[in-house]
């Protein structure tokens, strides 16, 4: 092989530019004071930074911009330092991204040359991840009691839909008696779907999964969701910007993924408010495939910052309902067919709930549409 001769300055700058470029991650080349040098193509793509100039700028002061630090910047203060930030996906959109930023000092012991350089990279899915790892462990301890309860009220709540039905039947030709009859039997299949979500989620069954069209999915449980919206008052728009969405799943599962999120939306909205479901699927990147995403948006109360991390705790409820379970069940479903679910929200401005599901075909997968296969879970 022949060797790379470096016969002027202008050679070894134009190499050591090339170098930085051809990295994967993002570089941010800094003196000693942390006036920036050099800025890799990777690195300005990630802070947004094409187009724009650099010049007489610090590394601090353009991650104090970008990610509205001060004091947290102390954490990259010596080699080696570590920082997790977030900052918006793009102007245009809510969507957040996790970028680690970290750490390495320069130093050369033949010139008088030194400074360090700032190490960027995407981790928004992995970071998602470990997040849903920290859930999963919180969940076990809590299943046997679920377990219990399920097994307590499932043959007494049975019966109380059984009288409920035949009074309302008995009823027929009262208008006023009979809506109170009706009234009473929603409330009574209410407590079942709640009763479902206790058994489903002490005893999670495995998901049958196959290849399913998730538009279809969607809608049809769009037509319950309705209704229900419909008795509260509430509007529910629907943002699906797709013909034909195909994954693995199990319908059952995902359908009451669906459900609860919807319920949860619509027990967070005055009279008179609406909600959206949105489906749509996201292109592969270098962390992972095309991924299909479901998002249910309210515009109700939102959710208190202290209350972020425990929403999706079973049986952690704002509502003062002694509910607390349908988010947990929607966790343990989208975990159940490796996806994850994570939600955004300010006070006052209501919530998004974001499902990721990892998307398949027959063709990729050799499993043909409505062909039974249990998970490998």
């Amino acid at each position: 092989m022949a060797q790379v001769a470096f016969d002027t300055p202008e050679h070894l700058r134009e190499f050591f530019f090339a170098m930085i470029e051809s990295l994967p991650g993002g570089i941010l080349l800094a003196d000693r004071q942390g006036n920036l040098l050099a800025v890799n193509q990777k690195a300005a793509q990630l802070l947004d930074l094409v187009g724009c100039s650099l010049q007489n700028k610090t590394c601090w002061g353009l991650l104090a911009q970008k990610f509205g630090l001060s004091h947290e910047l102390a954490a990259l203060s010596q080699t080696g330092g570590r920082l997790l930030c977030e900052m918006q996906a793009s102007a245009d959109t809510a969507e957040k991204r996790c970028i680690l930023i970290s750490r390495n000092d320069l130093q050369s012991p033949f010139l008088d040359v030194a400074g360090f350089f700032l190490s960027l990279e995407d981790v928004t899915f992995p970071a998602l991840m470990e997040m849903h790892l920290d859930r999963r462990k919180r969940f076990a301890a809590m299943q046997v009691m679920a377990e219990a309860m399920s097994q307590e009220l499932k043959n007494p709540l049975g019966s109380l839909e059984l009288y409920a039905s035949i009074l309302k039947r008995e009823l027929v030709g009262d208008p006023d008696n009979e809506r109170v009859a009706t009234r009473m039997l929603g409330a009574v299949r209410t407590m079942h779907h709640l009763l479902d979500n206790f058994v489903t989620f002490s005893g999670f069954p495995l998901p049958r999964m196959m290849e399913l069209d998730m538009v279809a999915v969607l809608k049809k449980s769009m037509e319950a969701l309705r209704e229900m919206a419909g008795e509260h008052g509430i509007l529910l728009e629907s943002r699906i910007e797709q013909e034909e969405v195909i994954l693995l799943g199990d319908q059952t599962l995902l359908g009451q993924l669906l459900l609860n999120l919807g319920l949860n939306a619509i027990e967070s909205m005055p009279v008179g408010g609406s909600f959206s479901l949105g489906l749509k699927t996201l292109p592969p990147d270098r962390e992972h495939g095309a991924l299909v995403e479901i998002r249910v948006q309210d515009r109700g109360m939102g959710i208190a910052p202290e209350n972020m991390q425990k929403i999706f705790d079973p049986f952690f409820s704002t509502k003062g309902l002694n509910r607390g379970l349908g988010l947990a069940i929607s966790h343990s479903i989208a975990e159940a067919h490796h996806g994850l679910i994570e939600v955004e929200s300010e006070p006052g401005r209501g919530a998004t709930f974001r499902v990721l599901l990892p998307a398949g075909s027959g063709a990729a997968t050799g499993i043909s549409r409505g062909k039974d296969a249990r998970a490998d879970v």
